[in-house]
């Protein structure tokens, strides 16, 4: 693992230790491009450092093995009642598409087994015209037999970030379910007026930003991304390039004795697939 380091109070700081869960057993220290500069050292499992006045420092850490094993989950899928076709391939028309507009997600990119944490989802087969996700209207759907305190939703909003209320056995679980594309993320984003302005040139112009003093404030949205596509697809499937397709995962703990998991009453929210599981 490669740690980076920087002293930010403008103080000299000895005797820093960095430790992890797992101990470290070996470091050495390198540069910015990942070259070798030298030895660390390590003591009872952590690193031992110092540093100067915003000295900068990266280090090479190789972890140990853990104090304690955790048991990997156990998840069986859900079966789910899909109802709408929302993956598309190249050059094949959307029937009808992931939203309103008819743009889909890219079907060659789609697996139909994804991983989440040691969690395991099931997807369906993303066939021309196929129905491959649940529009949630409020269905109840039967959980599989077994001992299970969690299930895991695989979904996103095909308008706009989505309140949503499922209902896990008796118990109301009110999540916010996001877009399927746009942002995620971002830092404070600054607006311009653009104008063009002619040149020497005939025919030619050139582009004039003026800053309008509006800053969008920086945002992160929280719910975890379990598969994302660097495009989409447009009606007609062509590639929509760096118009980025996200899924995410919603974890949903489940009441003793919980039977049944009841979907929003939402037709905006996209349901790709569920797993019940157990997790320590």
């Amino acid at each position: 693992m490669i740690v980076r380091l920087v002293e930010i109070s403008g103080r000299p700081q000895p005797d820093v230790r960095v430790s992890f869960a797992a101990p470290i057993i070996a470091a050495r220290e390198i540069n910015g491009a990942e070259e070798p500069v030298g030895p660390a050292t390590v003591s009872k499992g952590k690193l031992v450092t110092s540093f100067s006045a915003f000295q900068p420092r990266t280090f090479a850490v190789k972890l140990g093995k853990p104090p304690t094993k955790l048991l990997a989950p156990k998840s069986v899928p859900v079966t789910l009642p899909y109802d709408l076709a929302v993956a598309s391939r190249d050059e094949t028309k959307s029937a009808p598409g992931f939203d309103a507009n008819g743009l889909a997600l890219p079907a060659e990119m789609l697996p139909t087994d994804l991983g989440f944490r040691g969690i395991r989802f099931n997807l369906a087969p993303a066939a021309e015209g196929k129905p491959n996700a649940v529009v949630a209207k409020g269905q109840t759907l039967n959980l599989p037999a077994g001992k299970f305190n969690r299930v895991y939703v695989l979904a996103a909003s095909a308008a706009g970030d989505q309140k949503a209320t499922f209902r896990a056995g008796d118990k109301s679980v009110d999540l916010t379910v996001q877009n399927w594309g746009g942002f995620i993320g971002q830092w404070d984003d600054r607006t311009w007026n653009v104008t063009e302005q002619p040149t020497n040139v005939p025919g030619r112009t050139r582009t004039l930003l003026e800053f309008t003093g509006v800053i969008n404030p920086g945002f992160i949205k929280p719910a975890d991304v379990a598969w994302f596509a660097s495009h989409h697809h447009t009606a007609d499937g062509a590639n929509e390039p760096y118009a980025y397709s996200y899924l995410f995962a919603y974890p949903i703990d489940l009441p003793a004795n919980a039977r049944t998991l009841t979907l929003p009453d939402n037709d905006k929210i996209r349901v790709l697939a569920i797993t019940a599981a157990s997790v320590k």
